[in-house]
């Protein structure tokens, strides 16, 4: 079943927060493998219609009406290559802070992928390793939210410029364990 984000006209591909959701809803109906590709017998269960085998014998292509929404075993391993830098990014973080996923308050999704983003399919698939659904708080655009703060409240620029001073770059592939962890 696939749904369109409110505002959009038609499908015309699937976004990033779709292809979480696909990654973890395949992975607990046991279509997709712990390696990454698609069980043969499971496959077998999907309506011709909706599934195309590929010419090269690893796999099949999941067809949802659109060319746009087709899912490859390819997609996903890009999509999982992505998510393991995402999670491993916040794995070295909370480690160089000396912080584990228990000791964060909230977790902040921001911008449109955090917007829609299912925060228990996120955790599901590896994304938000360690996280709760309890600590997960969507806030959408926060960069606007912040440049309209600034532009109605002009006591809050000084707040703004010692946040700024303060705030530390952690350069991930400096930063010991991250090549392991990734």
């Amino acid at each position: 079943r696939l749904d369109v984000i409110p505002g959009a006209s038609g499908i015309h591909g699937l976004c990033g927060s779709a292809y979480v959701d696909f990654l973890a809803q395949a992975r607990h109906s046991g279509l997709l493998q712990p390696n990454g590709r698609f069980d043969p017998d499971r496959c077998d269960e999907i309506p011709p219609a909706h599934r195309q085998e590929n010419g090269d014998g690893r796999g099949v292509r999941l067809l949802a009406g659109n060319p746009a929404t087709n899912v490859t075993e390819g997609d996903i391993a890009e999509l999982l290559q992505a998510k393991a830098a995402v999670a491993a990014g916040i794995v070295t973080v909370l480690r160089h802070a000396g912080l584990t996923p228990a000791d964060v308050d909230r977790l902040n999704l921001a911008g449109g992928f955090g917007l829609h983003l299912d925060g228990p399919a996120a955790i599901a698939c590896g994304l938000l390793p360690g996280f709760t659904p309890g600590q997960i708080e969507v806030v959408g655009n926060t960069s606007l939210g912040g440049a309209w703060l600034a532009l109605v409240d002009r006591t809050i620029l000084p707040e703004m410029v010692a946040a700024s001073l303060t705030a530390e770059i952690i350069e991930l592939n400096l930063e010991p364990g991250f090549e392991d962890t990734f």
